[in-house]
């Protein structure tokens, strides 16, 4: 007997199922029919919600890199909370990401670090114009002074991923490490 779901829910099921054997078998190893077989559905079905399984991926991808910085997200834009309580609110909320995050075993697998690089690139790029806004709205204010908000918001995301991803200091370290550095940029300050 055919079972019909909302699009919704059957695209949610195709990426869960995509996703879990991502993990086991690897990306590579993973063909569309291998996602299909694992639903006991058609191949077709799995190709109605996806062109390709690297479009598939990458909606997985997008949706976990959403899922991972909500939290971020509205951290970021409370602004009843200083630029300082932000900040520490933040660095809190990186420290406990790993025990949060839903593929977090994925993409810490031996042998998926490419795919890791490509979600940390992924996350940089869509926090970017949060934390653009807010230095501009702290600008605005006279809070502090920048000359382009854009590059800063960039170089602040994309400068944390050599330091967040040397294991040589444990992550605490790291996040404090990087909070000075951000506090020198805005403030020329250190803590």
């Amino acid at each position: 007997m055919r079972i019909s779901k909302p699009p919704e829910v059957r695209k949610q099921e195709i990426i869960d199922t995509a996703m879990k054997l991502f993990y086991k078998k690897g990306y590579e190893a993973t063909s569309m029919a291998d996602i299909a077989k694992e639903m006991n559905v058609v191949q077709g079905l799995c190709y109605r919600y996806f062109a390709s399984k690297q479009e598939l991926f990458e909606t997985a991808m997008d949706q976990y890199v959403r899922e991972c910085c909500s939290a971020f997200v509205a951290a970021i834009h409370d602004r009843s909370r200083t630029l300082d309580e932000r900040m520490n609110l933040m660095c809190k909320l990186t420290q406990n990401q790993d025990s949060i995050s839903k593929y977090h075993d994925f993409y810490h697998k031996e042998g998926n670090e490419a795919l890791h690089e490509q979600l940390t690139l992924n996350i940089c790029k869509y926090l970017v114009p949060h934390i653009k806004e807010e230095l501009q709205v702290l600008c605005d204010k006279g809070e502090i002074e920048l000359e382009n908000a854009d590059i800063t918001a960039s170089f602040i995301m994309y400068g944390q991923i050599g330091i967040m991803q040397d294991n040589s200091m444990d992550i605490k370290d790291r996040v404090d490490y990087m909070r000075n550095i951000i506090r020198q940029i805005l403030y020329g300050e250190i803590i």
